[in-house]
């Protein structure tokens, strides 16, 4: 099913009072149901790098499929593996680089099923 009719989504961030620089990152594709919001962890190394890249690799590893043909334990199976996999990328850039080490996000992610 395409939610495209109807579903709208906005995404919207904003630096804060805190912080100098936004470390946020969004995805939107409403005809999936699939929303995705990261949070560099301030005061850590690239966070928006962390950010970046969840969202990047999560949207690309989801938004290839067919969200709404999946029955939900399917759905659950793919989200877990997607997250995992942007983890370990994330995980193995900070161990990789010493400008990005100790970096993280928080992940938020939602799917209308």
């Amino acid at each position: 099913m395409d939610l495209n009719d109807a579903l709208e989504m906005f995404a919207l961030t904003d630096t804060g009072r805190v912080r100098g620089h936004n470390e946020d990152a969004v995805f939107a594709q409403p005809g999936q149901g699939l929303a995705i919001l990261a949070d560099g962890m301030g005061g850590y190394n690239a966070g928006e790098v962390a950010a970046g890249m969840a969202v990047t690799l999560l949207a690309d590893s989801l938004a290839r499929l067919d969200l709404a043909a999946l029955a939900a334990t399917q759905l659950e199976v793919c989200v877990r593996d997607a997250i995992q996999a942007a983890n370990q990328a994330i995980y193995a850039a900070a161990a990789g680089q010493p400008q990005y080490a100790g970096m993280g996000t928080t992940l938020v992610l939602g799917v209308l099923h």
